[in-house]
Parts: C-alpha cells; structure tokens; sequence
C-alpha cells in the first residue's frame, strides 16, 4: 500500500510539473480568477489517487490534461482575439481618478475605505492627498500612482547623465564558465582568459567572476582576495 501511494504521488508529480512548466511561469505569480480556479481544481483532482487507491490514476491524468489544455486555449484565445477579453478577462477598475475617489467604482468591486487606505499606505504613500490615481488590477492588486509633485525625481529631473548598466550575469563559478552567460553578452571563452589575465589570475584560481551588460567586472578569487571591478 505505501509503495503504491508511493508510485502515485510520484506519477501527479510529475504530471503536474511538466503541465505548469506547459502552461508557463505567469501560473506561478499573480493569478487572475479564471488561473486561480484551475490551480484550485488541479490540486483536488491530483489528490483524489493518491490517497485512494481505489481510483484509477488516468481518472485525475485525464481531467488534469483537459483543464490546462482548456487554460492554453483560453489563453491564446485572449491573447488573438481581444474582444473576448469581454466576456473571459475581468477589466482594471480605476478607484481613484484625479484624486477624486469614486464611490460608485468603490460599491462595484466591493471594496471599502479602510482596506483603500490600506493598499494605498502598503504602497508606501500615507495620505489620501498625495493620490492621483488608485487603479484595481485585473489580478487583484492595486496600482497606486502618486500626484506629480509627490513622486520621486529620477536622474532626468536632477540632471544627471544616464548610467544604465544592466543587470550583472555569472561568467565564473568555481573555476567553471558559464557558456550561456557568455552568449548573452556576445564574448566567447578566449575573452575570459584573457580577461583574467589582464588581471594577473587563472580560470582555476576564481571563485566568482561577474559582467554587466555595460562591461563592468568583479572578480573574487578562491582565496578571498577581490579585484578591483573594472569597466571594459
């Protein structure tokens, strides 16, 4: 009996695995109802087997296998028809506008002044005034745009040049390099050696060895000792 449920929690793992991997990584962050509702579903129909052996395991392959090719399809569905989105997506709805809260926007999604003011002080804003716009996402969160005088300047506003760097990718790991990585930032492997070179290290001697997208390395050795980072 054990080795059997065993074999079955094994099988839906599996199963299950390779359905979310299908039905891709936006299933793993925020859902809307029609996800919520499938993930919901799958969970009770990939228990029922493993712990009743009574039941034929393709009883809950099968449903899985139909609800996540239904979400496929609804999916894609939305995504080349738009003018489904009225009838199987829900719509954002605007809270505030202008800094003028609507009451009848408020009744229709059911949500009251204290939890309002609460999404709006967990987006770091505590006062109502400060607000232009408060939006109900279709997933459930809400946006909170902040009146222009409130917002924070960026580098344009203080007249400081740009200095998009990108984000840093793993060239080294423990003395292995990191092929894809390599790929992204469009060098090869005859560019780390010699790179490390120019350094006065070896491939064998780095522990870590990272590049951002504007060529700006850090370089830890094995030993602990850090070379000075560097722009290409």
């Amino acid at each position: 009996m054990l080795l059997s449920i065993f074999i079955r929690t094994v099988i839906i793992y599996v199963i299950l695995t390779i359905i979310m991997r299908i039905m891709g990584k936006r299933q793993l962050g925020e859902l809307d109802v029609g996800e919520l509702v499938i993930t919901i579903l799958l969970s009770e129909i990939a228990s029922l087997p493993i712990t009743n052996e009574e039941k034929p395991i393709m009883q809950a392959i099968i449903p899985i296998v139909t609800l996540a090719t239904l979400e496929i399809l609804t999916s894609t569905l939305l995504l080349k028809i738009p003018f489904t989105k009225k009838f199987l997506s829900s719509k954002p709805s605007v809270i505030i506008a202008c800094g003028v809260i609507d009451r009848r926007a408020m009744k229709k999604v059911r949500i009251s002044l204290e939890e309002l003011i609460s999404q709006i002080r967990q987006n770091g804003i505590y006062d109502l005034d400060e607000v232009d716009y408060a939006i109900l996402e279709e997933n459930g969160k809400m946006s909170i745009i902040p009146k222009s005088r409130y917002r924070q300047p960026d580098r344009t506003d203080l007249h400081l040049p740009d200095d998009d760097s990108g984000v840093m990718h793993l060239i080294v790991s423990d003395g292995v390099i990191n092929t894809h990585s390599l790929r992204i930032l469009g060098k090869d492997e005859a560019w780390v050696y010699g790179t490390l070179k120019s350094h006065g290290s070896s491939l064998r001697d780095v522990f870590c060895m990272t590049c951002n997208d504007a060529g700006k390395l850090y370089i830890a050795k094995g030993d602990g000792t850090i070379l000075s980072p560097s722009d290409k």
